[in-house]
């Protein structure tokens, strides 16, 4: 499951990630790229990447400042439970500047920035289409064995 922008504040409200998203720092709406690392590579949606690599993706939120409390913060780091890092700045304020998470089963990812928006070169690059080619890879390799259509739904038998 991905939550991206105000579907990471739901899957936090919803008890789906650890932790919270709260107005901005400075309490103003931002709208603008930002580069964040990918500090975890081994979800659904981020093994497309490499760990450390670094994008330039479009932020565009006014509650997004990522907070927890001190032991869910050092879980999650412990854990490798950060997907992305904001870096050169944190834009909202963002606990240890994170930009994403995941759960511990890693299959729940939560991310502020807006990889739809930067997935084509006529959006200015291509840095947020992994996000979507890793998924999609992702489930391409997944074998359907026991499953059959059964009145226009997927059946497993």
């Amino acid at each position: 499951m991905l939550g991206i922008c105000n579907g990471f504040q739901i899957l936090c409200e919803a008890g789906l990630l650890p932790g919270a998203l709260m107005r901005n720092a400075r309490l103003k709406f931002l709208s603008r790229p930002v580069r964040v690392r990918v500090e975890a590579a081994d979800t659904p949606f981020t093994d497309g990447y490499e760990r450390g690599e670094e994008l330039t993706l479009p932020i565009a939120h006014g509650d997004g400042r990522y907070v927890a409390d001190t032991e869910t913060a050092a879980l999650l780091e412990a854990n490798g439970q950060v997907v992305w890092r904001y870096v050169t700045e944190n834009p909202n304020g963002s606990l240890h500047d994170i930009a994403g998470v995941c759960n511990a089963g890693r299959n729940v990812v939560g991310i502020m920035p807006h990889p739809e928006r930067r997935n084509a070169q006529v959006l200015g690059g291509q840095d947020g289409a992994r996000v979507f080619l890793s998924l999609e890879a992702r489930n391409a390799t997944q074998h359907a064995g026991d499953m059959r259509a059964v009145d226009g739904r997927h059946l497993r038998v």
